[in-house]
């Protein structure tokens, strides 16, 4: 047994959260991440995850580590840690040694992926399990992701998640399964270089692989992520505006 990876079990031990086995998987996913490259994790919770992250990475090359909020359903946690109370995720973090190498400024995941600039190795969406918004997530920083990226997703048996597994290791996603520990899942992007043979449905199948693709209901979805997009603009300027009166 590796000798880190029990003392890291050690430090975590009174934090509940993810098993034994899906503690290790993130630590030795994190230890793997090439140079130059940054390790992302979507969502808080206790800490616990992160700290494997953390670890894994301080073990392997040093990647850079953010601890990103989504942007729904966590408005409170977002107040206590503007008053610096946000006392397990800080308090676990700082017990085992790792909240000065975790960058937990950002507080938007879908702002923060419009101007974020480096290669994500491994993105973790340890966020809310409804469909909707982890499909968000991951449409916001897909277009980041390394070539060789992986991407894991927490409680993969829940319906939002597994939802979303078989959407993107199927006909709507460029993904194929990896491996997986308790209730993570872990998905790499597929290298194929698809030809795409469309039929009148618009399915598509690719000549090499054999992948299916349903470009039909992909058209639909970037329609609809667009016009979403345009609405979440515009309530947010007319609360800028609104704070701007009040002043």
């Amino acid at each position: 047994m590796d000798v880190d990876i029990e003392k890291v079990k050690k430090l975590t031990s009174n934090i509940d959260g993810i098993s034994d086995a899906e503690s290790e998987l993130l630590y030795n996913l994190a230890k793997d991440v090439p140079e130059s490259q940054v390790i992302v994790e979507i969502g808080r919770g206790n800490g616990k995850s992160t700290v494997w992250l953390a670890k894994g990475s301080i073990e392997g090359k040093m990647n850079k580590i953010y601890n990103i909020r989504s942007r729904l359903g966590e408005s409170k946690d977002v107040e206590s840690d503007k008053d610096d109370s946000n006392s397990d995720f800080v308090t676990n973090l700082e017990k085992a040694g790792v909240y000065s190498v975790v960058d937990c400024s950002y507080t938007d995941s879908e702002d923060t992926s419009r101007k974020w600039k480096d290669k994500v190795g491994l993105l973790c969406i340890n966020s809310l399990n409804e469909y909707e918004d982890i499909k968000g997530i991951l449409r916001s920083w897909e277009c980041h992701l390394s070539p060789i990226a992986r991407v894991v997703l927490h409680d993969c048996e829940k319906l939002g998640p597994a939802r979303i597994i078989k959407e993107y290791l199927g006909s709507l996603g460029d993904f194929i399964y990896e491996q997986r520990a308790g209730a993570l899942m872990v998905m790499t992007i597929d290298e194929c270089i698809h030809h795409w043979i469309i039929d009148a449905n618009e399915i598509g199948v690719c000549r090499y692989c054999g992948r299916t693709r349903n470009f039909k209901r992909l058209r639909r979805e970037v329609d609809t992520a667009g016009i979403r997009r345009r609405q979440a603009t515009k309530i947010k300027n007319n609360e800028n505006r609104t704070r701007i009166k009040k002043k």
